[in-house]
């Protein structure tokens, strides 16, 4: 394994941008290859991942031990956060490549755990709604977000810190910074997804007497035109 940030695609490169301070935690690592660019490149100097499958976790150690990283790389067993000691203090905590109801769960279940409240850089495959309401019940503001587009596929990147803020339900959402950057690739997400919506509305009207489901659908069309008229 070798190459540097080649190793990592265009969404864990741009997770790894939002990564600082001494020690970060990578929940569900995928091999580590986030966790070792970031020692690497200096963005931290030490990181913890953490596995919950038997598999992955002898993988991750395997290549913390090919690149000489034992010493500074820790993989550990558990489930999310729950591989966190109390009171051991971490400064950023990734999550990347799940849907956002597991990494919501995931931070449901364990940021108590976390005291000092770190950085969160959360990468979602979908559903980033559930992530941003449990970051706002938990004391997290949203500082950052990008879309990273990846063939066919978009996955979104949230970055958090400690604060109070409060998120009208058209910022949970589509996202309160994203809502703002309006970057080419959020752009183009909604339109496919307006696309994609339009066409089960088509087929509803077409096929279907559940009326429940017609408005259900009709007012996903409405939402995603007005953000996409703006």
């Amino acid at each position: 394994m070798n190459g540097g940030i080649l190793m990592l695609d265009a969404r864990l490169g741009a997770v790894l941008g939002y990564v600082e301070g001494e020690v970060l935690l990578d929940v569900g690592s995928d091999h580590a290859h986030l966790p070792i660019e970031a020692v690497r490149q200096g963005k931290v100097s030490s990181a913890i991942c953490g596995e919950v499958v038997e598999g992955p976790f002898k993988s991750t150690t395997r290549n913390i031990a090919a690149e000489g990283m034992t010493g500074q790389i820790e993989a550990r067993f558990g489930s999310g956060l729950q591989v966190v000691s109390e009171g051991e203090i971490v400064d950023t905590v990734s999550i990347c490549g799940m849907g956002g109801p597991l990494i919501a769960e995931i931070l449901k279940e364990g940021l108590h755990r976390l005291a000092n409240k770190p950085r969160l850089v959360l990468q979602a495959n979908i559903h980033t709604y559930p992530i941003r309401k449990v970051l706002a019940g938990s004391g997290y503001r949203i500082i950052d977000e990008t879309v990273i587009q990846d063939g066919h596929h978009f996955y979104e990147i949230i970055v958090a810190e400690a604060g109070e803020v409060e998120y009208d339900e058209q910022s949970l959402t589509f996202g309160p910074v994203l809502l703002e950057k309006r970057e080419a690739a959020f752009i183009e997400k909604l339109q496919r997804e307006l696309s994609h919506q339009e066409k089960i509305l088509k087929n509803l009207l077409e096929n279907s007497n559940d009326a429940k489901k017609i408005k259900e659908v009709s007012l996903k069309v409405e939402q995603l035109k007005e953000v996409l008229i703006k």
